[in-house]
This record gives C-alpha cells, structure tokens and sequence, in this order.
C-alpha cells in the first residue's frame, strides 16, 4: 500500500478534483483542527523543558549541554512523538469507523461499481493527508514549545539566568540533520497510520459489530509503529 500510494501521489493525473478535495478535508480535519490543542499540549512541554534546563544548569553549570540536551530531546524526539499520538487519537478512528462503515452498508461496493477507483479516491488521500498533517504539527509544537520555553527564561528567570547563551547554544545545535529526524518521524508514521486505518476499515465484512473491532486493531497497530520508528530514531541518533 505505500508503494503503490507514493507512486500514485507522484502522478499529477492522480490528483482530480475529488481526490483534492477529499485530501484537503482530511488535512482540515486532522491537521488544522488538531492545532488548538497541539498548541496547548507544545506550551506545556516547552514549560517543562524550560524547567528541566534550570536543574541541569543548576547542577552542571554547562550552557552548551543543556541546549544539545533540549535539541535532541525536543526536536528529535518529543515533538514528532507527541504530534502523532496526537493524530492517532484525533483521527484514526475516525478513518477506521468511516471505510468500515462505507464497506458495511455497500457504499464502497457502489462506488466501485461506478467505477470508481476506491485506492485512489479514498486510501491516497488520507495516507498523504495524515503524513502532512503529522509533519505540519509536529513543526508547529517544536516553534510553541520554544517560544514557551523562551518565555520562560525571560518572564520567571528575569535577571538571575542569562537566556542568551543558552538559545545561543540551541539554535547552534540545530542542523540538517534535526529536519531529517522529524521528516522520517512524522511523514513515514503517518503513510503507515493512513494505510493501516484504510486497510483495517476496508476488510470488514457486511456485520456492523465487526466495526468496533477494526478500530481497535488500527488504533493499537498505529501505536505500535509509532513507538518502533521513535525507537529507531532514538538508537540511530545514540550510535552515530
């Protein structure tokens, strides 16, 4: 199903109005909706990481630490990791419940009768949908949780810790390689989510009570995945 939606997304011809829209809703619904709270839940982590940083300079007195320390945890771990969790449980079930729905009452059946290519108009639009919206959010909680933290030093430290060095540090330890991190973190995650929630919806039969069950699977299956790329990510990033 990835290879088959990446080399569907690629082709312009692929991209017909319905396909736009349906991939424009689902961006809608699961990326734009989602950034009130993924705002709220980015400034909480920023408070943390700004708390966390008092201690470590507190106790080792070493700037350049502390802002690798928020850099790789942050930026490589905590955004794209929460910005999916986030997605997860905004719309995963949803998509679930919708393809199992369609399939159970013969609306899949009918549009494929009409000869309606169900892959392309209902599976790459929601795949590619779901990696834009996880990456987008993700960006979005690594900027608020920043600028919390930035607040932080300025509106509670006040004079008594030097925010200059320590952001000085920070963007410094930014790179390439950071971007790269949360691209593999966010957009694979997220094909992956798109097609196990079309996949799960799409292969229940003509009984409403098998609904339930296909969620569930979708839900704990994304999780799954999720948890197995940060836990690459992580080794990759310890070891190289």
């Amino acid at each position: 199903m990835l290879c088959v939606a990446v080399s569907m997304a690629v082709r312009p011809a692929t991209w017909v109005y319905p396909v736009r829209d349906r991939l424009a809703k689902q961006i809608l619904f699961a990326g734009v909706e989602a950034m009130p709270f993924t705002a709220i839940v980015s400034a909480l982590m920023g408070a943390t990481v700004y708390l966390q940083c008092l201690i470590w300079l507190e106790y080792t007195g070493e700037v350049d630490l502390s802002a690798k320390m928020v850099a790789t945890l942050l930026v490589q771990i905590a955004a794209p990791f929460l910005s999916t969790f986030i997605v997860i449980g905004a719309s995963a079930s949803a998509i679930t419940t919708e393809m199992a729905t369609m399939k159970t009452t013969g609306e899949v059946a009918l549009l494929e009768s009409l000869g309606i290519d169900i892959f392309q108009y209902m599976v790459v639009p929601r795949m590619i949908g779901l990696a834009v919206c996880v990456f987008g959010l993700s960006l979005i909680c690594v900027v608020v949780a920043m600028v919390s933290a930035a607040a932080g030093f300025i509106l509670i430290s006040g004079s008594s810790v030097d925010a200059g060095p320590f952001f000085h540090s920070l963007f410094e330890s930014l790179s390439g390689d950071d971007l790269l991190s949360i691209s593999v973190q966010t957009i694979f995650p997220g094909l992956v989510m798109g097609a196990i929630c079309c996949y799960e919806g799409l292969r229940v039969g003509g009984a409403s009570t098998e609904v339930p069950q296909a969620v569930s699977r979708a839900i704990l299956s994304s999780i799954s995945v999720a948890l197995g790329i940060t836990a690459v990510v992580m080794l990759v990033t310890y070891y190289r």
